[in-house]
């Protein structure tokens, strides 16, 4: 087949869930079809002429990402909208118009969107079989369910609005994937046809990932989540203020590590003296995360197939995470992982895991055997390829 593929974030180098999953998803397409690939970029990005990306695909388009500005005059009077205000202010004609030049050039059998900005230019285009990959709810839903006072309000309308575009955008698809059967259900409950819907989970690629020995850092505990996405911010403020002090007072050796990107204002505020440590962007996460004692992942907001929890445990990192943090994953506390959600009863997790070597020894094997198992790329790439044959036949 003749493959569109419009990606939301330039997928090289895949250093992000995003374009990790639009890298790999690219990887299995282009062993069995012809893929021509658009994708945005951010100002910081360089795309390179020397990525894989450009042995897998016919074409490469990167085109510049337009920022979103919340106080921009477009923004503000989106309000207005039916449309979410983020969509409006980010839309870019020229990016229109780029993707239907393509296809009025080309003979395109399927379109492939990623993510609801590319979804919304490709329901632009002239009828044709289009697949909306990895649809997010449980975002937007919980802005709306943890909000209080006048902020539940006006999330409220946000909820209504964006659920209601997203039924009329999922009109316009074949099919659409989720990476969790909660994504699914959350999808349903908007209003969209489940028939249509099918779960692609992220994944890992296990291979690379058991590539190198495993020497772990005594008392490490790693977050490995940029903290320039809010739920992250979220999570490591919960775990430096309300549960590390627990864990320390116990075991005062125990230190935190962040990675990824941080701005100045989280690290004034979360850092702490050989406690709390910012690593910053790293080239290969692998060999932090494999470097460290227990991986922590106290999400409390958020959707998503959790990469993080299957990055760790494919590298035989032992796993404490909320069950928020572990949702979608289907993984059984006390076998794969342990699960806690207050401050006391993920201090004492952590701490049981750092004065249990076999605990760890156990946990450790149990996950990254299911882990391959279940979620690893290349599984998830015929996964996808069947959605995709099934939606052309």
């Amino acid at each position: 087949m003749n493959v569109l593929f419009l990606a939301t974030w330039y997928p090289y180098p895949p250093d992000n869930g995003s374009r990790l999953r639009s890298y790999y998803l690219l990887q299995g397409l282009a062993h069995k079809h012809r893929v021509t690939l658009i994708a945005l970029y951010d100002a910081d990005q360089t795309p390179a002429d020397s990525s894989p990306l450009h042995e897998w695909c016919q074409r490469v388009i990167a085109l510049p990402r337009r920022a979103y500005v919340p106080n921009r005059l477009r923004a503000l009077t989106a309000f207005l909208s039916s449309r979410p205000r983020y969509l409006v202010d980010t839309f870019d004609p020229s990016v229109q118009d780029t993707i239907t030049r393509e296809c009025a050039g080309e003979r395109f059998d399927v379109v492939i969107a990623n993510q609801l900005s590319m979804a919304a230019y490709a329901a632009a285009l002239p009828p044709r079989i289009r697949i909306f990959d990895e649809v997010e709810v449980g975002i937007f839903q919980d802005a709306f369910l943890n909000a209080r006072g006048l902020a539940r309000g006006r999330n409220a309308l946000t909820w209504h609005k964006f659920s209601r575009y997203l039924r009329q955008l999922a009109a316009q698809f074949m099919a659409l994937t989720v990476v969790s059967e909660q994504e699914r259900t959350r999808l349903g409950e908007v209003g969209v046809d489940g028939e249509r819907v099918h779960v692609v989970p992220n994944g890992v690629d296990c291979a690379a990932a058991q590539s190198d020995p495993r020497d772990p850092e005594p008392f490490t505990l790693i977050y490995n989540g940029a903290v320039t996405y809010h739920a992250n911010l979220d999570a490591v403020r919960f775990m430096v203020n309300d549960i590390l002090p627990l864990v320390r007072a116990v075991e005062p050796r125990a230190r935190l590590k962040i990675t990824g990107r941080a701005d100045q204002v989280a690290q004034n505020e979360l850092s702490r003296d050989n406690v709390v440590l910012f690593t910053g962007y790293v080239d290969d996460i692998r060999a932090v995360v494999r470097s460290s004692a227990i991986c922590v992942v106290p999400l409390r907001v958020g959707g998503g197939t959790r990469l993080k929890i299957l990055e760790a445990m494919s590298l035989g990192v032992p796993v404490v995470a909320t069950r928020k943090g572990a949702e979608g994953l289907g993984l059984t506390d006390k076998v794969h992982l342990l699960l806690a959600d207050t401050p006391q009863e993920f201090a004492t997790a952590v701490l049981a895991l750092l004065q249990n070597a076999d605990l760890c020894e156990r946990l450790s094997h149990a996950a990254r055997e299911r882990v391959c198992q279940e979620f690893d790329w290349r599984e998830i790439q015929g996964r996808f390829d069947r959605v995709l044959q099934s939606v052309s036949a």
